[in-house]
């Protein structure tokens, strides 16, 4: 039973890293006749799934490699002072899963946020434009706006470095939680 187990995850695994070893612009074209098919096409939600598609084996493998690595004490010690599955996870799980979460959240906004080829393929309406999509208005088919781009490049990287400037303690302690002083 546990070699079924085992094996089941080892699959499971290999899917997981073949969906990151294929590029997601490769995607782009059956994406678009998906959302043809299912009448989505030029709304927010022809974007939102594929970029939670695309984001999920990442996420995946990001959170299974800290829990695999979770020291399993910790929640032997919660379990014998008497403490609920539910508790457990939300009390004693969830806080300590912290740096990962940080981690995360940073990479899918840094992704979604400078992501431009889905968005420029599936939003065809020119009042639903992503902000990678309204920095690209800058550039004309003559000329280009260099102060404009500037300064919405500029506010497209503000929310992103805000959102590491928050995070950054939670990553930095997850990265220094199994080290050893000398």
């Amino acid at each position: 039973m546990v070699f079924r187990r085992k094996r089941v995850q080892s699959s499971v695994r290999f899917y997981f890293l073949v969906g990151l070893a294929v590029p997601g612009y490769i995607l782009l074209f059956p994406v678009y006749r998906l959302d043809l098919a299912l009448g989505v096409f030029g709304t927010y939600a022809a974007l939102i799934v594929p970029y939670i598609a695309v984001t999920v084996p990442f996420n995946t493998l990001l959170m299974t490699g800290f829990l695999r690595e979770f020291p399993g004490e910790i929640e032997e010690a919660a379990i014998i002072d008497g403490v609920g599955l539910w508790r457990l996870c939300w009390s004693v799980v969830l806080p300590l899963m912290r740096p990962v979460i940080a981690t995360i959240l940073i990479f899918n906004v840094v992704c979604v946020f400078n992501e431009f080829p889905f968005a420029s393929i599936l939003i065809s309406n020119p009042d639903m434009v992503t902000v990678s999509l309204a920095v690209s208005r800058f550039q004309g088919q003559f000329t280009v706006d260099y102060g404009g781009m500037m300064a919405s490049a500029t506010l497209v990287l503000l929310p992103q470095l805000i959102i590491y400037a928050i995070f950054q303690k939670q990553v930095i302690a997850g990265m220094t939680v199994g080290a050893v002083k000398g």
